[in-house]
């Protein structure tokens, strides 16, 4: 797998809480970022999915407005 190099900036007390973590679960600061990437990307494509579900049952419904599904909410 081709690999690119990242340089990124982060708070002195963010990185040594991440080194802890590191040093406790992942074994390197790469690994770390590649799962959280990983785990966020998954995470964007799950509500993706969800906002799209939710969207095509809201137009089966007849819904047209958020105030539509205020109101359905509301009773």
């Amino acid at each position: 797998m081709a690999t690119k190099t990242l340089n990124i900036a982060l708070d002195e007390n963010l990185l040594k809480k991440i080194d802890v973590a590191v040093k406790n679960d992942f074994g390197s600061r790469s690994e770390y970022f590649r799962r959280l990437a990983l785990y966020d990307l998954e995470r964007r494509n799950r509500w993706s999915k969800l906002f799209i579900a939710g969207h095509e049952v809201g137009k089966n419904m007849g819904i047209t407005s958020e105030q539509q599904v205020y109101d359905i909410l509301s009773k």
